[in-house]
């Protein structure tokens, strides 16, 4: 097994691999229609490594991007590791820590002051290994949960906008209180634009503010199937969502329409201006569903619950390398669409 950074040859392969579908009660895979590089970029500055056999077949890839994030206040570099697949036959042996030991190369030539994972509830298998604590693996740390929301679209008047000198001094005054909250004003990720930013206003100063942030086909989600279950009673279900505005459960095979809420920031976490700034995004998701993920900690969550929809859970944790593991206070921040 050998691990090295990923070439534009791999693309046709990396794109394979990510169509296995993630376990769960619906059974979703991407569909990473530009390219497995073009879609790994939309969570930040990604580096691609990828783990071939002996006969140089890629057997499985993982990425660390890095973002400017504020960490206890300060802008600093926070990494995120994701994309952990590898094809069937090659998820035991040497090819998982050749992999982590390219990353933490790659961490200890340009360190970042954090970094984090996801662990989706339904893949214990991963998370069985990647905490088992064995040689040449980093140090997963729990932090809580993260629970990840789907909400059906609103009809409603638009809502008002801000000049992008207006949004700066608005994150510029919020966002440092808040850990893991990108740092505005960084170049902004592929497909979001100042024109996908809307804010609520008091007294016509801006009290909160977000964007809608659609990804296009850089990563399409696609339903796979479902649990025997809800096999069953699916059209029963979308019935009862046709009338609630709960997102519909697509047909297996088919997309499920999606856009993120991005940069959603209230003034001191006010559950009241977050509930008008949700509500907004509904409105201009252009038709399609919209997902956003909170920490469980986060006095926030409890506005997300309120719409009902679908959700779904999975673990936040620290990773620390050389025995390093930066810990600090407070819910943080999660950017759906970069997760």
């Amino acid at each position: 097994m050998n691990a090295r950074l990923y070439r534009p040859s791999d693309e046709l392969e990396l794109v394979r691999l990510a169509a296995s579908p993630m376990p769960g009660w619906a059974r979703l895979k991407y569909d990473y229609a530009s390219g497995y590089a073009a879609a790994e970029a939309l969570k930040g500055n990604s580096e691609i490594v990828v783990v071939e056999d002996d006969d140089g077949r890629i057997a499985g890839c993982g990425t660390r991007s890095t973002t400017l994030r504020y960490l206890d206040g300060e802008p600093q570099r926070v990494g995120y590791l994701s994309g952990l697949r590898s094809f069937s036959g090659a998820r035991h042996g040497w090819g998982l820590f050749r992999g982590f030991r390219a990353i933490a190369e790659l961490e200890k030539a340009a360190p970042n002051e954090l970094t984090f994972t996801t662990i989706l509830d339904d893949n214990p298998e991963a998370r069985a290994l990647l905490t088992s604590g064995r040689a040449g693996l980093p140090k997963y740390i729990p932090r809580g949960r993260v629970v990840t929301y789907a909400l059906g679209a609103l009809r409603g008047a638009q809502p008002e906008r801000a000049s992008f000198g207006e949004l700066k001094e608005f994150y510029a005054r919020e966002s440092p209180r808040k850990q893991l909250f990108p740092v505005f004003g960084e170049a902004l990720p592929p497909g979001l634009s100042i024109d996908d930013f809307f804010v609520v206003r008091r007294a016509g100063r801006i009290a909160a503010a977000g964007a809608v942030w659609n990804h296009g086909d850089r990563r399409r989600i696609v339903v796979d199937g479902y649990d025997w279950r809800l096999r069953f009673v699916r059209p029963v279900l979308n019935a009862a969502f046709a009338i609630s505005g709960s997102p519909r459960l697509p047909s297996p095979g088919c997309e499920f329409a999606c856009s993120y809420l991005a940069y959603a920031l209230a003034e001191n976490d006010s559950p009241g201006l977050f509930a008008e700034l949700l509500d907004a995004a509904r409105q201009i998701c252009r038709g399609q569903n919209l997902v956003l993920s909170l920490h469980a900690d986060d006095r926030l969550a409890r506005v997300a619950k309120k719409p009902g929809g679908w959700r779904y859970g999975s673990e936040f944790m620290t990773v620390g390398f050389d025995g390093r593991s930066r810990s600090f206070g407070g819910a943080p921040y999660m950017e759906a669409g970069a997760l």
